[in-house]
This record gives C-alpha cells, sequence and structure tokens, in this order.
C-alpha cells in the first residue's frame, strides 16, 4: 500500500510538473509573439513616420524658395503621392504661410497654438473633421513644418496583430488605441499590472500592450491537449513502473551487505614505486565491487554507504582476509619489508574490534617480513583519547606503520600528527594536480613538503599522472610514487604478473 501511495505521488508530481513546463512554454510562446508583434507595428508605424520625414525635408525645401504656386503643387504632390500622409502645413511666424491643401487650407484648429513636440497625437476637438490625427514636426527658420497623418493608417498598423491581443499607440501622455479613440495615459495607470511596451528606437512612441496571464486554463487545453495527453500516459508508465520496482526494491545498504557476504568485493592492488628507478615499492589495497551483472562498481559509489551505515568495518575484514590469501603462495616474490597499506576507517578504528582485526591481519603474514601500513582515512573524525592512543602505540610496537591518507582533505590531519605516531603522509591527488609551468602552482604543496621533511615523515604522492608531475617530486626527493603515470590499480592476478616479471632487486625497500 506504502508502494503504490508513492508510486501514485511521484505521478502526480511529474503531471503536475508536466503541466507547469508545458504551460510556461505556452505562455513564454504567447508572450514572445506579442512582443514580436509589438516590434512588427512599430516598425510599420516608422515606416509611415519616415514618409513623414521625407515629406518634412520636401516641405523645408519650399520654405526656402518660396510658397509659390509651383510650391503648394510640390505640397500637393508630397501629399498625393505618400500613400499614408493626409496634409503637409508651414507655419512662419505662428501663422500658416503654406499648406498642401488648395487654397492654404488646414484641417487643424489652430495649428500655431501646437506645442513644439516631434511627434503628438491630435485629439478630435482639435480638427476641423473630428478625427484624430497624428502630427509630425519639424523646426525651421522662423517657423515649423507640420505633417499629418490619418487615424487609419494608425489603426491599420493597430490591427495587424494574428492573435487576439490589444494593441495601443503611446505618444507623450497621449493613448491611441486599436478602435480609433485617443485618450490620456492617466486614465490607464494602474488598469493592469501586466501592460508593457515596445519602444520604437527611431522616432518618441511606443506600442503598448497586456502580457498574456502566466496561467489561462483554456490556451493550456486548446494548445497543449497533445502534450497534457502524453504527459498522463507517461506519469501512468512510471507509476506503473516505480511500483514494480519498488516491490523489488533494496537498499543499498542491502545490497552491499550482500556483496560483501558473497565476495563481491575484491581487492585490487595500486603499485608504490620510486619515482626515480620505477622499482616497486609495495602496494596500496584498494576495494572493487565486481557485480556479478553490472561488472565493476566505483567505489565512489560504495564506500560512502559503507562508511554511513557502519559496513565500512566488515568490508575491510573480508579485504584483509582476501589479501592474506592472496599473499602467502607469493611470499617467495615479495621482498623483506614489502610494504603492504590497506585502509582504515575512523569508525573500524574507534571499534571495539580494531586491535583483534588488526592483529589477525598480521599472523597471516607470519614467516614474511613484510610491512604493514595502516593508512588512516580523513573522511571520518577520528575520536581520539587514550585508549586510542594507546592502542595505536601497540600496534606501532608490533611492526605496523601508520599512514594517513588522503592528507589535507578531510578532519583534523594536522592534530593526527601531533597526536598519533604517523609514519608516512600521503599527499592527496588534489595537491600534485597542481603542478603545472604556471608560476607559484606549486606553493601548498611546498609547505606539506616541508613541513612533512621537518617532521621526519615518509611521503607518497598519490594520483602522480604526468611526466611534470614526477618531475617535480623527485626535484622535491619525493621518491615514494603511485599513480597511472606507472601503474593502475591491478587484480591479484595482473600483480602476480607484474612480480614475475621484476626480480626482488626491482622491488625496493626504502
Amino acid at each position: 500500500m506504502r508502494h503504490t501511495l508513492f508510486s501514485v505521488l511521484i505521478a502526480t508530481l511529474l503531471l503536475l510538473v508536466g503541466t507547469l513546463v508545458v504551460n510556461w512554454q505556452l505562455w513564454h510562446s504567447s508572450d514572445s509573439d506579442r512582443a514580436a508583434t509589438a516590434g512588427h507595428i512599430a516598425r510599420k508605424i516608422d515606416a509611415i513616420l519616415d514618409e513623414a520625414r521625407d515629406a518634412t525635408n520636401t516641405a523645408t525645401r519650399v520654405a526656402l524658395n518660396g510658397c509659390s504656386a509651383q510650391g503648394e503643387f510640390e505640397l500637393g504632390t508630397e501629399a498625393a503621392l505618400q500613400p499614408h500622409l493626409r496634409t503637409i502645413i508651414i507655419l512662419k511666424n505662428d501663422s500658416v504661410w503654406c499648406t498642401s491643401l488648395p487654397g492654404s487650407r488646414v484641417l487643424i484648429v489652430k495649428p500655431e497654438a501646437i506645442s513644439d513636440d516631434n511627434l503628438l497625437l491630435m485629439m478630435p476637438q482639435s480638427m476641423v473633421n473630428g478625427l484624430p490625427v497624428l502630427i509630425f514636426q519639424t523646426l525651421i527658420p522662423d517657423g515649423k513644418v507640420i505633417v499629418s497623418i490619418s487615424d487609419a493608417h494608425l489603426r491599420d498598423a493597430l490591427n495587424s496583430s494574428f492573435e487576439n491581443t490589444r494593441f495601443s499607440f503611446v505618444v507623450g501622455n497621449r493613448v491611441f488605441d486599436n478602435n480609433g479613440k485617443v485618450v490620456s495615459l492617466k486614465t490607464l495607470s494602474g488598469v493592469s499590472a501586466t501592460r508593457t511596451s515596445y519602444a520604437s528606437t527611431r522616432y518618441p512612441f511606443r506600442i503598448e500592450y497586456h502580457r498574456p496571464a502566466f496561467f489561462n486554463l483554456t490556451r493550456l487545453m486548446h494548445q497543449g491537449t497533445l502534450f497534457l495527453l502524453l504527459l498522463f500516459l507517461l506519469s501512468f508508465t512510471v507509476a506503473f513502473l516505480l511500483r514494480r520496482y519498488l516491490d523489488k526494491y533494496t537498499t543499498p545498504e542491502e545490497n552491499l551487505r550482500k556483496a560483501i557476504q558473497n565476495g563481491e568485493i575484491i581487492p585490487f592492488y595500486q603499485p608504490v614505486v620510486n619515482g626515480r628507478t620505477g622499482a616497486m615499492y609495495g602496494v596500496e589495497v584498494l576495494a572493487r565491487w565486481k557485480h556479478p551483472k553490472a561488472g565493476f562498481i566505483s567505489p565512489a559509489v560504495f564506500i560512502p554507504t559503507a562508511e554511513k551505515t557502519g559496513l565500512i568495518i566488515p568490508l575491510t575484514k573480508s579485504l584483509m582476509r582476501q589479501v592474506v590469501a592472496q599473499m602467502r603462495p607469493i611470499f617467495g616474490k615479495l621482498p623483506d619489508g614489502f610494504h603492504i597499506g590497506i585502509n582504515i576507517s575512523a569508525s573500524h578504528i574507534n571499534s571495539p574490534c580494531f586491535m583483534h582485526d588488526c592483529l589477525q591481519y598480521q599472523r597471516g603474514f607470519d614467516g614474511k617480513k613484510v610491512r604493514l601500513v595502516l593508512e588512516v582515512t580523513e573522511r571520518e573524525p577520528l575520536l581520539i583519547n587514550n585508549d586510542l592512543i594507546n592502542n595505536l602505540n601497540t600496534l606501532h610496537s608490533k611492526g605496523f606503520g601508520f599512514a594517513l591518507d588522503d592528507f589535507g582533505t578531510g578532519y583534523s590531519g594536522l592534530s593526527y600528527l601531533n597526536d598519533l605516531h604517523i609514519d608516512y603522509i600521503k599527499i592527496d591527488k588534489s595537491f600534485v594536480s597542481r603542478v603545472s609551468h604556471i608560476a607559484d602552482s606549486t606553493l601548498l604543496l611546498d609547505c606539506v613538503i616541508e613541513m612533512a621533511k621537518k617532521l621526519s615523515l615518509h611521503i607518497v604522492a598519490e594520483g602522480v599522472e604526468t611526466k611534470e608531475q614526477l618531475d617535480y617530486l623527485n626535484r622535491q626527493n619525493i621518491t615514494l610514487i603511485q599513480g597511472y603515470y606507472f601503474w593502475k590499480p591491478v587484480s591479484y592476478i595482473n600483480l602476480i604478473k607484474i612480480l614475475l616479471s621484476k626480480s626482488k632487486e626491482e622491488t625496493v625497500e626504502i
């Protein structure tokens, strides 16, 4: 029942999220279309005003040459040939001096009272015929040129939208809507928070319109029907598959516990070599999950689970047993002092079984003088107390070495150096990877190396992958190297091949 409810919940959530995504896409598309339409309208009106500007140039020439019959003819011809213009008027000294209409007639009531703004929307009561017009003005010496544009052309431009959206033409504090009405902008203030505009970059006007509502059920049903149907089918399929999966689901902890019990967690070995000669100094034991179906699973996947759940202890015990079983047959190929490092978690060190596990691990190497090193990981904090210090000192006296693994990347590495008997520090790959030709790229690494030398600690550099990194470490007299430049982690069989290919003289003790 719980799995069913969870599956239904996830499916419902998927449907809701999908619906929101579809709704957003439809809203964004509608919003973009409206903005594009506003831009298209603005460009059409720009083109109309370009005609007015050309007519103004003609009127300016007439003003210079005098308002003769030829001048009136030129004005009349210009007004007639430009498809969107109504009249052209030249004012001088606040009086009508010349117009495109016969007899210097005008359609504007008191044109001399018009303000000098470049662009004006004239109210119907300001016109002789009672129809609003758009005025394009240009100042000239002793006067100005007035070009009027019919409201019909403005309505045509505003109604060119292919969608049911009302666009308005705004000049100054007046608005011309697609019904041909001119009203004050103040009457529209506060009407809607969704009102926005597209401003012309060439002339002082803008196109105003309402942005679409974010959620519109009608729009969603009409335009998103297919998407909603697909979402419903997808949600149903997810619920069905999730329910089947949950019925067979086992937690990562359970999977890992079974893997340990079934011997799927196996040791791999990464050689530690002398960086100058390439001779092998020892190996570090690394855990690998050999899954019967998925193949090898990275430790980055299962080690955090093991540490979080406490399975890191049985996992480490299993590795210890396997390492002993694998190493005993090849004792003859190992020189005295051969280094074998294995990672030990803080939870294992703090557990009651730690001493017993380590001593049992050591007894597996009876008859062979190998150097067993416990590499303390810093991913969890150690609970340092007298009992822990005594246990580690006891193990040290029995021949165990101690290393701080991934030094500087976790908890209290410097504190461990002060409180515990540490023989090695393993410089993490994150430090080594900084080595480059760039100046000061090794400052942090230099500090770590200098500190280790002053404390008389052996240094193992991890993650060495390039010759540039190796050369730097050799110059620093760091001879213990671990990384892909020499060897990747290898299986037991491949480790045997490596050892058989080398004489004991090619494995070194440092």
